[in-house]
């Protein structure tokens, strides 16, 4: 039983990707306008929380904001627990469960949000006193039980399964993990073990350690006076207690000063995404901050930008590229990026590396620089209109120890910025000769096209998924002692024997899942080996039915006003998803199969069997080398967002009538995970063949 539901998933999970990008030009360029920055007040509590005041009376409502400042910390063999702990502190007080203090956060309409680092709330002004009890109380009396643990488990899981088939996410984890290491906070990976290390000791001893209020920074804004603030203030959080917080501090891995290319290998990806990154020294504040705000938004910072029109609008490799280039108080970083054909990596890296040569050893035009001062200004200004920015300028100025005017003077530094700046920062910054070029892909294709852009004796580097380095001549190397028959045989011997699959006339599957909050039922039966009815029901009502009865099949999706006949290629290519044991009938179906190679699967040893149908479909099989048992499928779609991949990965294996049935199938398709676990399997219970009527 290794495929259900591929098509009606299919249909549901791509109501969340997301559509093609839209351009967006920006303001033409003109005068700097004279920014005037509000106004705040500052005061400190006993306790040492520093509090800023922004007074905004247009509207009756007030906004509060929380950053605790703090080092980064290591997490270990429980990454994941930080995160964790921010999470819980929304679960449940000592003198309210979860849902009466959802009740009465909802009862006064306001919001209220907690993370590891803080907290965001607002509501209208009348309410105020009631917002600031319950989040006092949020704030000082959290109550962290293993129930509420279990959910956060489960939801931290399904994201994770949901970033281990994402290729932007897998390349945002390995560039951390190549900038900062493994044995640093920023770098280190969470990973399905170290959310189950992860007990409420640890979510209650982080609360203890690190929620202090003397490093505390609070920006109010709204309706209210720095006087009765104040007040409430004192009356609200004056309990909250200061302790000593411990700072930390890390090693950072060194760059040999060579440019090196590392590919995370997705065998099924049809396009690659490609990221160029390097370290920078940079501290908030630092004096080339803004010349390189400006160069960053000629180079890769919108629509407009050089790579963007080189890399879309003049060789059409991809939707969009783009770069960014940040400070930071541990290690600022400049990064480039695009998602392109595998076909065209070299040429799209090519361009790329022309770019970045391009910006510093010629000056830019007097266009682009007034055109990037503009374009800075506007966002500058925009966000001025916004008082809650103000009080974020203020607690910034504080937390970096800027000069107290750096923001009413950040648009005369834009202003000052000349060609000759624009050139000295990107030559400073941008390094193409010390790159880290990251890509996330196919191996097999891209490899090959980027090791002449390898700088260390062009010896590329691999990962996986998870951070770890792989030896990719052993990992994928076929192996000359198996064959895909051999390991089909060893599948169909470990769920139980063909004999037994033979005597399994009609069996019905039973599943629960949620998607986007809506619980659904998945069901399936089959009978013999051509009819098969698949449905998803809400409420026990069909949303969406697949129907399957020898050499006619149909679609129907009522909500989405879809009956439609199945062409003979939809029919044989459903046959071959839907039939619960097709690894049986791979040779009816005209399948054929190869050993393509090995791989760790969630720490587990398998072997990959490239299936491909007669429609030129292929699908990647991973098989447990110990156990034989199938642990996961990943196959590529075309569809109108374009092409996706869809991994489904089979658990908790359980014997029923002699064979096995996996009872946990995870299904990613792009965004969207869906986690489906089976409630019964019914098998020779004499299904009716009034049941694949079409």
């Amino acid at each position: 039983m290794k495929r259900i539901y591929n098509i009606l998933l299919l249909m549901l999970a791509l109501t969340t990707v997301a559509t093609a990008q839209t351009k967006q030009t920006p303001p033409p360029a003109g005068p700097a306008p004279k920014i005037e920055l509000g106004k705040y007040e500052h005061f400190t509590l006993k306790n040492g929380l520093k509090v800023y005041v922004v007074e905004n009376h247009k509207l009756p409502v007030v906004n509060m904001s929380l950053v605790l400042d703090r080092d980064p910390i290591l997490e270990s063999d429980k990454a994941g627990y930080v995160n964790m702990a921010g999470q819980m502190m929304r679960t449940g007080t000592k003198t309210r469960s979860k849902d009466q203090f959802d009740e009465q956060v909802d009862f006064i309409g306001a919001n209220l949000s907690f993370n590891s680092t803080g907290f965001s709330a607002s509501s209208l002004k009348k309410n105020l006193p009631t917002l600031l009890d319950l989040t006092a109380d949020a704030l000082l009396n959290p109550n962290f039980t293993q129930e509420e643990l279990d959910k956060v488990k489960k939801q931290m899981l399904a994201n994770l399964a949901s970033e281990k088939d994402n290729p932007d996410a897998i390349a945002g984890k390995i560039r951390n993990t190549l900038l900062f290491g493994k044995n640093h906070p920023n770098g280190e990976l969470t990973t399905e073990k170290s959310i189950e290390n992860i007990t409420l000791a640890d979510v209650q001893n982080y609360y203890n350690t690190y929620y202090r209020p003397n490093i505390g920074y609070l920006a109010v804004v709204g309706d209210v006076t720095p006087k009765e603030m104040k007040k409430l203030l004192n009356k609200s959080f004056g309990k909250w207690k200061k302790g000593n917080v411990p700072s930390h501090n890390y090693d950072l891995p060194k760059h040999d000063g060579k440019t090196q290319v590392v590919i995370v290998d997705r065998p099924s990806a049809v396009q690659s995404v490609l990221s160029f990154t390097n370290p920078v020294q940079m501290k908030p504040g630092a004096e080339d901050y803004v010349a390189t705000q400006v160069m960053n938004t000629i180079l890769g910072g919108g629509s407009t930008a050089r790579l963007f029109m080189n890399l879309r609008e003049k060789n059409g490799y991809t939707y969009g590229a783009y770069s960014t280039l940040s400070s930071d108080k541990i290690l600022g970083r400049f990064n480039a990026s695009a998602s392109v054909r595998n076909a065209v990596t070299d040429s799209a890296t090519a361009e790329f590396m022309k770019e970045f040569n391009d910006i510093r050893t010629k000056q830019v035009t007097d266009k682009e620089l007034a055109y990037a001062k503009a374009y800075i200004t506007g966002n500058f200004a925009r966000g001025l209109e916004n008082p809650g920015t103000v009080a974020m300028y203020a607690i910034s100025t504080a937390r970096y120890n800027l000069p107290a005017d750096y923001y009413a003077n950040y648009l005369k530094k834009v202003e000052s910025i000349t060609a000759a700046d624009v050139q000295r920062v990107a030559q400073k910054y941008v390094h193409p000769d010390q790159l880290y070029i990251l890509a996330v892909g196919n191996a097999k294709d891209i490899a090959d096209k980027l090791v002449a852009f390898d700088k260390d004796d062009s010896n590329i580097t691999y990962f996986d998924a998870t951070g770890e380095k792989v030896d990719m001549a052993a990992a994928k190397a076929v192996p000359t002692d198996v064959t895909a028959d051999q390991l089909i045989a060893k599948y169909i011997k470990a769920i139980g024997g063909k004999a037994n699959i033979e005597k399994v006339k009609d069996v019905t599957v039973t599943m629960n899942a949620s998607i986007q909050g809506m619980a659904l039922t998945f069901k399936q039966q089959q009978k013999g080996a051509d009819k098969m009815l698949i449905q998803i029901l809400m409420n026990n009502s069909p949303m969406q039915r697949v129907i399957i009865n020898g050499d006619k099949g149909k679609m129907e999706a009522p909500m989405q006003g879809l009956n439609k006949d199945m062409t003979a290629e939809e029919l044989a290519s459903s046959k071959a998803e839907s039939d619960m044991f097709s690894m049986t009938r791979f040779e009816k179906f005209g399948i054929k199969t190869a050993v393509t190679g090995q791989e760790k699967v969630d720490g587990a040893e398998a072997y990959i069997v490239e299936a491909t149908a007669t429609n030129g479909q292929k699908t990647l099989h991973y098989f447990d080398k110990a156990t034989g048992l199938l642990l996961k499928d990943v196959k590529n779609m075309q569809t109108p967002q374009g092409a996706i991949t869809q991994t489904k990965s089979y658990k908790n294996y359980k014997e029923v009538d002699g064979v096995k049935y996996p009872h946990v199938i995870e299904t990613v398709v792009g965004p969207q995970v869906i986690k489906a676990e089976v409630q019964s399997v019914e098998v020779n219970k004499g299904i009716s063949d009034d049941n694949f009527k079409i």
